[in-house]
């Protein structure tokens, strides 16, 4: 694949939105770089119809659009329709073509839970990860799953979780897949977590519950040293920082303010009040463009909805679309 990209058909004044992963397309040619990378996305359905119009309408291709308007059925054979979309501009070669239409046919052809899984790792390699967590466990529904795959599917469960700030469901999964696989980088990852949350000490101790504990433990505490070094200069850590305090200061002071009226629906008010200031808080980061009158009047399980959706690199329609 080419290392850059280089657009000679029309650029579109707007472009299209791809929701699954977040991605926006403005050409012909980031359309085919773009699908080249996410055709695990397409294995039971194609693009929707509303790409086509965009090509039409938005980057003149008339011709590919009225091709691929007859292969839309994702019962007739999806092969075609990719070929047709790849052919027409000729931003790949035939080769080119030939080996992602292979590449597609042995996604299509791969086990269930392994379709899943993929979905789920290009979901948090996207900053979908709640998406991600419902492709993981959709995965480990499936039957015949060997032991090892489970391991893989928690680890990376794990890292979702952890992506979304939810370092406890992150640590029980790490622990699964540790026992299911064996590997250390799933009990380091466990480690790590425990040491960032409650100190390196109590990290040692919980450690000591594994075999092999003390061969590890010096190797983790210098591996974990270096990660909090780096993780204390990075973005990630102004958003955990912010997310501890946010907790930290939030639903326990709001039962507080509640119980100080002293009524039932002050204790729930309170909730709700430090659940909608967190959530605007993190709302106005991501979206400072937009309104945050739309967060008025909603219950705290709505905020709480909406705060993991900005965690998870949701877009503002998406969240839009939810409060409807």
């Amino acid at each position: 694949m080419r290392e850059s990209l280089i657009c000679i058909g029309k650029i579109g004044k707007k472009g299209y939105y791809f929701e699954d992963t977040g991605i926006q397309i403005f050409s012909y040619e980031e359309l085919c770089y773009y699908l080249k990378r996410h055709m695990i996305c397409y294995i039971h359905t194609l693009p929707g119809e509303d790409l086509l119009v965009y090509l039409r309408d938005e980057l003149g291709l008339e011709k590919l659009y009225k091709q691929l308007i007859r292969l839309t059925d994702p019962e007739k054979d999806q092969m075609k329709y990719f070929s047709a979309l790849f052919r027409e501009g000729h931003y790949f070669n035939e080769d080119e073509i030939r080996d992602i239409l292979d590449e597609y046919r042995s996604l299509m052809n791969a086990p269930v839970y392994r379709q899943k899984k993929w979905m789920g790792d290009l979901l948090v390699r996207s900053g979908r990860s709640a998406r991600a967590l419902e492709s993981y466990q959709e995965a480990l529904v499936e039957e015949d799953l060997e032991k090892n795959e489970i391991g893989r599917i928690y680890h990376n469960i794990g890292i979702a979780e952890s992506k979304l700030f939810r370092f406890q469901n992150a640590k029980i999964a790490f622990i699964k897949a540790y026992q299911h696989l064996g590997e250390e980088k799933s009990l380091f990852y466990y480690y790590a977590i425990t040491a960032l949350l409650e100190g390196i000490e109590a990290a040692g101790e919980e450690l000591k519950e594994f075999e092999d504990s003390d061969m590890l433990l010096d190797a983790f505490e210098e591996k974990f040293a270096e990660y909090q070094e780096d993780f204390q200069y990075n973005a990630v850590s102004e958003i955990y920082k912010k997310i501890v305090f946010l907790n930290e200061n939030g639903k326990e002071e709001g039962v507080e303010q509640g119980l100080e009226m002293g009524i039932k629906q002050g204790v729930m008010q309170g909730i709700i009040e430090k659940s909608k200031e967190k959530t605007k808080q993190l709302f106005n980061k991501y979206y400072p463009k937009e309104d945050d009158s739309i967060l008025e009047n909603l219950n705290s399980e709505k905020y709480d909805k909406i705060f993991e959706m900005i965690l998870d690199n949701r877009s503002i329609n998406e969240i839009k679309g939810f409060l409807k």
